[in-house]
């Protein structure tokens, strides 16, 4: 087994399934966002306030290149922006599979709302505008999703359907 690799929009649920998928295959769990906090010591908002979008996106590309093929078969929750930047899709997946949780836009942003202010992408923007340019982002960074190996469609993901597309 390969390493995995699950992408998709902010909320779309990474991290809870990569939990879960992960003690499924008796593999490690990892989260990207909370490796970089943990290296850096710095949550992510305080580094995008600290170090901007460019140099985090820069750093984000260096942390996840840490976790290559050598360090055999794990899953990897990604940030939400991570493989739209420095290549990261296309890396991910030469080192391993990759999942894209697709989920619809109107359920991603019930999930959101009331959590702007953890979300750096979103927390300068008016409420007015949040919604639009949640949307844009969305759909320009779901060009990017789609590149992935394999795509999970709107329902909740299955473990067991995903072992099982895992293992085709």
């Amino acid at each position: 087994m390969k390493a995995i690799f699950l992408i998709g929009f902010m909320g779309s649920g990474k991290t809870t399934f990569g939990k879960i998928l992960a003690e499924a295959l008796h593999i490690p769990f990892y989260d990207l966002d909370v490796h970089i906090e943990a290296t850096t010591g710095m949550s992510i908002s305080k580094l995008f306030d600290s170090w901007g979008e460019s140099r985090f996106r820069e750093y984000e590309a260096q942390a996840l290149r840490a976790f290559d093929s050598q360090r055999g078969p794990f899953v990897l929750a990604s940030g939400g922006g991570t493989p739209c930047f420095y290549e990261s899709m296309q890396w991910m997946n030469q080192q391993g599979q990759t999942l894209f949780l697709d989920i619809p836009f109107d359920e991603i942003s019930k999930r959101l709302t009331g959590t702007e202010a953890l979300r750096p992408v979103l927390k300068q923007r008016t409420k007015e505008k949040m919604e639009e340019n949640l949307y844009e982002l969305y759909i320009q960074r779901r060009e990017t999703y789609l590149q992935a190996a394999s795509i999970l469609g709107p329902e909740s993901p299955n473990v067991n359907e995903v072992i099982h597309i895992l293992n085709s």
